[in-house]
């Protein structure tokens, strides 16, 4: 992800599959793929799905596996479409999970506790503090739902399908039993992961969902962005300060001096102004996000419990282990 995650930002359309290859390599040489059978890894390539306006390579990315003779008996194009669309949704999973990972990585070091935002008036200090908190507190209420998700995915359905499948394929007696195994692992997967036909309701609403962590990552990375740019600026014009006051006995002021940024230039008051308006504008976006995001999950989370397949209530009791969704819908 780290390696493919900045070329992968860009629009589809200004990406080469050639240069995507080649870090495909480089990220197989960075992992322990690097010591499965060099035939497997040859087979391996990038696919570039159909793209439409507005697209980015996130969207369009995908790998397929060239299934040649005799494998092409039980990797059918049919079977390899599945496998495709199962890749396409661990994919997805696996980016959110990413972009919340670089969020956290982005928070973590809180050196925005400095003794520059003391200079600060109390009010704006009190909005920091207040837009900060809306911005973890969301954090850790996505991250709990996405962390489930993935054990779920890893653990209740990849695991367990995949078990279930090698000890079919130890009992089958000929081709037509393996391929019956097969159809019926990769069945079991399919179901468990809100790929079928009766899922597709909450299949939709998790991807509306992953739209919308996304977008918080962005306003995320754009808070803290903008918190050490306030935290530079307040240092600087510290600093300037500090220099103005040693050459207070002269005329004027050198032409560097005057030339300074903005915020400097306005002053203090001005500092202090541009801090609150972006801080509060920051919390209005997050709490905007916040409450998108509680009525989507509350919708997803509330129709778990009547699915037919009885493996997803156990990933509605990872999501609602201690009953708080329940008490917010009773319906449920």
């Amino acid at each position: 992800m780290d390696i493919v995650g900045p070329e992968l930002s860009e629009p589809a359309n200004t990406i080469s599959s050639f240069k995507l290859s080649g870090l495909l390599e480089t990220a197989i040489r960075a992992s322990n793929a690097q010591y499965d059978d060099p035939d497997i890894l040859d087979r391996l390539r990038v696919k570039m799905m159909p793209h439409e306006s507005g697209d980015r390579g996130w969207d369009v990315f995908s790998l397929e596996y060239d299934a040649r003779v005799p494998l092409d008996t039980v990797f059918t194009e049919s079977v390899m479409t599945r496998y495709l669309r199962i890749f396409n949704f661990l994919w997805k999973l696996r980016r959110v999970e990413h972009a919340l990972t670089g969020a956290w990585k982005t928070m973590k070091p809180n050196c925005i506790t400095s003794n520059s935002f003391t200079r600060l008036q109390h009010a704006v200090k009190m909005q920091l503090v207040s837009t900060l908190r809306r911005c973890q507190v969301l954090w850790v209420e996505i991250n709990h739902f996405i962390s489930n998700l993935q054990y779920y995915i890893m653990f209740e359905v990849l695991e367990v399908s995949w078990s279930n499948f090698l000890a079919e394929m130890e009992l089958a007696k000929d081709l037509d039993d393996l391929l019956a195994a097969h159809e019926k692992y990769l069945h079991s997967i399919v179901e468990k992961s809100l790929l079928g036909e009766l899922s597709q309701s909450l299949y939709k609403s998790l991807f509306v969902i992953f739209d919308l962590i996304l977008r918080f990552r962005s306003r995320a990375d754009r808070l803290y962005e903008g918190i050490h740019e306030l935290q530079a600026r307040i240092t600087e014009s510290s600093i300037s300060s500090r220099d103005q006051n040693k050459s207070r006995s002269q005329k004027q002021l050198s032409e560097k001096s005057a030339e300074q940024g903005s915020w400097i230039a306005d002053g203090r008051k001005a500092l202090t102004q541009r801090a609150g308006e972006f801080l509060r504008n920051m919390e209005q976006d997050l709490d905007a996000i916040a409450k998108e995001y509680s009525s989507l999950q509350e919708g997803f989370i509330s129709q778990l419990p009547v699915q037919q397949h009885v493996d997803l209530k156990f990933l509605f009791f990872r999501l609602d282990f201690n009953e708080f969704y329940r008490r917010l819908c009773p319906s449920m």
